[in-house]
């Protein structure tokens, strides 16, 4: 396991400061010089709490795992202003400029950050090596009839103010929920995972990302806007899934299948967070897809690797 702990890093580029942890490698991979990696975490999540997975990965892996807008300790967007996918990926093109200039490199998205990865790489497919998604195609179809309500919501929404983040009495509280959330999270590391998600405040601690995130957005998901970006990734892509995850659209498959070399993980057992709950299995499954080989456990090919 790597012992080595990551250097925090601000980059400014995207027009905000964008906290970006960073753990160097340690030596060249087996075949070449070291790969580098770029974690991009979920809804509400921040790039700390890949620290489990990052134990689990090989030392000759550099990574990087930016806090997105609003989450963690990267800054937030001025009043008045709001959160947007694109916004997202400007944030990694940043941090990949700043961090990574030039070079070519591996994407492992979770949840949102899947699909503000896939956005990435349809826009630079010359620059990612490979990529793995985990629970991430993005969010399910909304109807154009929902359209209207929707923004007449956002925009009430926004007039009254965001609601307070919820508040625990201690990180063993906030940890004890994580846990029923996740349930195959074990405890010491449902608190280490607080250690980064939650701050002490009013006397108690409360969650850090910006409780702006909690206003539904206005716009509405089309699948078939973003099939370009899919279509133009023609490098191995790793699926990785949960068994007890509630991330099920009906139109997975077609998604998945836009993706010319493509492979699946699955996780019976586990539910949507697999990198809080069984990073011990996914760090190893990561490894071998790096160098190659198929991902132990139900990984299967899911159509030929091209020429």
């Amino acid at each position: 396991m790597r012992t080595d702990r990551p250097t925090s890093h601000v980059v400014q580029g995207s027009g905000l400061a964008i906290r970006t942890l960073v753990w160097e490698a340690a030596g060249a991979a087996p075949d070449g010089p070291p790969t580098t990696l770029l974690l991009l975490h979920g809804y509400l999540d921040c790039g700390g709490t890949f620290s489990p997975l990052v134990a689990h990965l090989p030392p000759w892996l550099r990574v990087l795992a930016p806090d997105l807008r609003g989450h963690g300790e990267s800054e937030r967007v001025p009043r008045g202003c709001w959160y947007h996918y694109v916004d997202y990926v400007r944030d990694v093109r940043a941090v990949v400029d700043a961090l990574h200039p030039g070079g070519r490199l591996v994407l492992l998205g979770h949840s949102m950050g899947g699909g503000v990865g896939l956005m990435f790489a349809g826009a630079w497919p010359e620059q990612v090596e490979r990529l793995i998604l985990v629970e991430g195609l993005g969010p399910p179809r909304d109807e154009a009839s929902a359209g209207p309500g929707r923004l007449a919501r956002w925009v009430s929404e926004l007039a009254a103010g965001p609601k307070a983040a919820r508040g625990f009495a201690s990180p063993e509280e906030a940890a004890a929920r994580l846990v029923r959330q996740n349930p195959v999270m074990r405890p010491e590391a449902a608190l280490a995972a607080v250690g980064w998600l939650a701050e002490e405040a009013d006397g108690g601690w409360r969650w850090r990302h910006d409780p702006w995130h909690r206003a539904r957005t206005p716009q509405l998901y089309e699948p078939e806007r973003y099939a370009p970006f899919m279509q133009a990734i023609e490098v191995p892509v790793l699926l990785v899934t949960g068994g007890r995850s509630w991330y099920r659209w009906g139109d997975l498959e077609a998604r998945r299948a836009l993706l010319a070399d493509r492979r699946r993980l699955h996780f019976e057992a586990v539910g949507h967070m697999v990198h809080y709950e069984v990073p011990e299995l996914l760090g190893p499954a990561v490894e071998e897809f790096l160098k190659g080989a198929e991902p132990t456990g139900s990984a299967r090919p899911e159509s030929p690797t091209p020429a």
